[in-house]
């Protein structure tokens, strides 16, 4: 029979893979607001809205050089960098018996997503500017 424990690396190996596909692919999405505002800088207004009421009306402007313009982009990398951080505690909590492979990519997946919504969030602001 064969000794199926000297194969458990290829698991490790493979859910180490996945964890960083996501990250890298997190850490590109959170990058992605930056890129779109330094190819919109020329073309965007000197005042930016920042700040909109219930009804869709612009009522806070800065200039769009503003570290608030730089902190709106940059949420994305904010949240990026905190569920990397929190990765080690979301594997230790989804880490199930039979190693499943769906549950031990959850934290990825997590940091992809909450990244996801932060960059679609720091986009719709630069569109909108």
């Amino acid at each position: 029979m064969y000794d199926m424990s000297r194969f458990s690396f290829i698991r490790r190996i493979s859910m180490r893979n996945r964890l960083n596909i996501f990250n890298v692919l997190s850490f590109f999405l959170s990058a992605l607001p930056f890129v779109i505002y330094l190819f919109m800088y020329p073309t965007m207004p000197r005042n930016v809205a920042i700040h909109y009421n219930f009804n869709d009306v612009a009522d806070r402007f800065v200039d769009k050089s503003s570290p608030e313009v730089w902190l709106l982009c940059g949420i994305s990398l904010i949240s990026f960098i905190i569920m990397l951080m929190l990765q080690p505690y979301l594997s230790r909590q989804f880490k199930s018996e039979e190693g499943s492979a769906i549950m031990e990519s959850l934290p990825g997946l997590f940091t992809l997503l909450i990244t996801l919504v932060f960059s679609i969030l720091g986009i719709c602001f630069l569109l909108k500017a």
